[in-house]
């Protein structure tokens, strides 16, 4: 069998997902061209193993295989382009930063915000997220650890899968997130979180959690079930206007409330927020992608939760609400899954290419699914 020869890969740092050393090479029907013009990006030589097809990975695991053959045809390169997931399951790193506060100057203490903490931290560890817990942390140590953590001469995060922070403060109405002794604008994340400030987080999902109050305008509702009665408190500072958000390509952030109203948090079990998006992330992770999961929090959260409060003045029980509002640029669906994880996946041909007969596996997950999917109706 052929050996396939090392090749000497010239470097050039670009945000393109592929780049080819000559213009004049075109790809033939099936999407396949020399090796050589492929790995022109590849970002580290690696010595190819012998009757053995390399991948070539463009630093998410989804690669270039070349054939050993000695045709060097690249069979897979469309690959690169068409992948609908970010591919979690393929990488050993992952991290969580939690930024929580629980007293900030002349505001009240955020009572109940460590059962938050444990909650993410529960649920992120089994994920196989590495877990960074900062607590009450000034504006400027903030932006420090920011900047360090993304800092392009420390930290490399080719071989990351994912970056999630949580926020856990009061808020304010415009975008602003209160530290330890003053505030700061959420932007200030998701600018240290861009590519530009560090490049290798070009194609890496970075996803934002913030538990914070975005005003003090509450959603009422009407009471038709048993409200909570629990002590609650609010994340709220003050009000002032409405913003806009800049995300780069691969974001995902998810606020607690609309823009404008409350956050609640039960001072004895945590944020109605944090706790239902864990819960839902340990039952769903491995078959829901996250934007579907965040779909059933905000269900769970607008249907479950209830904040009674009686009205002095109109002499009247009030019903308040909270609607969780995500705003993203994810390219991709984002399975939270832990490093190799491998799927079960099903195909039209299961129920009749079973070599023992026995379907009685399938068609017990399809019954489950439609029994938990009537319910979730029947509630709604």
């Amino acid at each position: 069998m052929k050996k396939i020869p090392r090749i000497k890969c010239n470097y050039k740092k670009t945000n393109e997902t592929l780049c080819v050393s000559r213009e004049d090479i075109e790809l033939d029907d099936r999407g396949t061209t020399s090796y050589e013009a492929a790995v022109y990006n590849y970002p580290e030589e690696k010595e190819l193993l012998r009757g053995e097809d390399e991948l070539f990975s463009n630093g998410e695991n989804e690669g270039i295989k070349i054939k050993s053959d000695g045709s060097n045809k690249i069979t897979n390169m469309g690959g690169l382009k068409i992948a609908t997931t970010y591919q979690l399951e393929n990488y050993k790193k992952k991290d969580l930063l939690i930024f929580n506060h629980i007293e900030c100057v002349n505001l009240k203490p955020r009572i109940g915000t460590e059962k938050d903490v444990e909650a993410l931290t529960n649920t992120f560890k089994k994920l196989g997220f590495d877990v960074l817990l900062y607590e009450e942390k000034t504006e400027r140590e903030i932006c420090k650890i920011l900047q360090d953590y993304t800092d392009p001469r420390k930290k490399n995060f080719t071989n990351h899968g994912c970056i999630v922070v949580a926020v856990l403060t009061h808020g304010e109405y415009d975008g602003r997130l209160m530290a330890k002794d003053d505030s700061y604008h959420e932007q200030l994340i998701i600018n240290y979180l861009n590519v530009s400030t560090n490049t290798t987080l070009i194609n890496k999902p970075r996803i934002v959690f913030i538990q914070a109050c975005r005003g003090k305008d509450d959603i009422r509702g009407v009471g038709v079930h048993q409200p909570d009665v629990h002590n609650i408190g609010r994340d709220v500072i003050k009000f002032n206007r409405y913003y806009t958000l800049q995300l780069e390509p691969d974001m995902l952030i998810l606020h607690s409330s609309y823009i404008g109203s409350p956050a609640y948090r039960d001072n004895e079990n945590g944020s109605w927020f944090i706790q239902a998006l864990c819960k839902e992330i340990d039952d769903r992770a491995s078959t829901e992608d996250l934007r579907s999961i965040i779909t059933i929090v905000k269900r769970k959260i607008a249907i479950d939760k209830t904040h009674e409060v009686y009205d002095s003045k109109e002499e009247q029980t009030l019903y308040n609400k909270q609607m969780p509002v995500s705003t993203s640029t994810l390219t991709k669906k984002l399975y939270l899954r832990e490093y190799r994880y491998k799927p079960i996946v099903y195909t039209d041909n299961d129920l009749s290419s079973r070599d023992d007969g026995n379907c009685i596996d399938v068609i017990w997950n399809c019954i489950v699914n439609y029994f938990y999917s009537a319910m979730e109706c029947f509630r709604s």
